[in-house]
């Protein structure tokens, strides 16, 4: 990795960080990528972009993956300032609690019921690794469409207790990178006026993707809505 490729990564990091109130020094980032850090948020990303560079077989993403991403993201989540230390009985495990997730206006929306957590990840993941395995014959939009939806599903069903937002984000990186297109980063000053209110439907994550992939606004193909999680 190059020295712009860790700048961008360690931005990647800060930003989605800072989405959740939690504060990174960019620099210090920087030098753990570069140090190749094993844990944390920057192992995290570090084992994901290895996995993309990879990109086989090995490669598909499963629980155990998106658990142990999740899991590095959040152990060490409180030496971080505003990051709360989480008990570890939710570090890298499906959650056991019902939950709601709040929105910038005081509102919220409830999540899925946690004993159908299981069932609908591994609907989704099995959805994800049939593309992963024909990602080379889709075309470049299509594939950030595929990403997308990924993303507003994973966010929608919220299968941890906490650290659901960095880790979806973390693997739009891995799955950007696994589809050969340079991943956008999401950034914190925005995320009231677009990002949040994109998981209100499909559509809406499609077009704020393609707008961050330079797309602009376009027509977008359609997702048949059968079985979308609740919101």
């Amino acid at each position: 990795m190059n020295d712009a490729e860790r700048k961008y990564l360690a931005k990647f990091i800060y930003e989605s960080d800072a989405i959740e109130n939690i504060r990174d020094d960019v620099d210090l980032l920087e030098r753990q990528i570069a140090e190749g850090k094993k844990d944390g948020h920057v192992g995290a990303m570090l084992l994901l972009e290895s996995l993309a560079q990879r990109g086989n077989g090995d490669s598909l993403v499963n629980k155990g993956l998106i658990c142990q991403i999740q899991g590095l993201i959040t152990a060490e989540q409180h030496l971080k300032p505003g990051g709360p230390r989480l008990p570890k009985e939710k570090v890298g495990k499906y959650r056991k609690t019902n939950v709601l997730v709040l929105n910038g206006s005081g509102g919220g929306r409830k999540c899925p019921n946690l004993e159908s957590v299981p069932t609908l990840m591994n609907t989704l993941l099995k959805e994800i690794r049939k593309w992963q395995k024909g990602v080379k014959n889709c075309k470049s939009g299509s594939n950030i469409c595929t990403v997308a939806d990924f993303h507003f599903i994973f966010e929608s069903i919220h299968p941890f207790a906490d650290g659901n937002g960095r880790t979806g984000r973390a693997l739009v990186w891995y799955l950007f990178k696994y589809a050969g297109i340079k991943p956008f980063i999401f950034t914190n000053c925005d995320k009231h006026e677009t990002y949040y209110l994109c998981f209100e439907k499909y559509e809406a994550m499609r077009r704020y993707f393609m707008r961050k992939m330079g797309f602009g606004i376009r027509t977008l193909p359609i997702r048949h809505t059968q079985g979308e999680p609740a919101q």
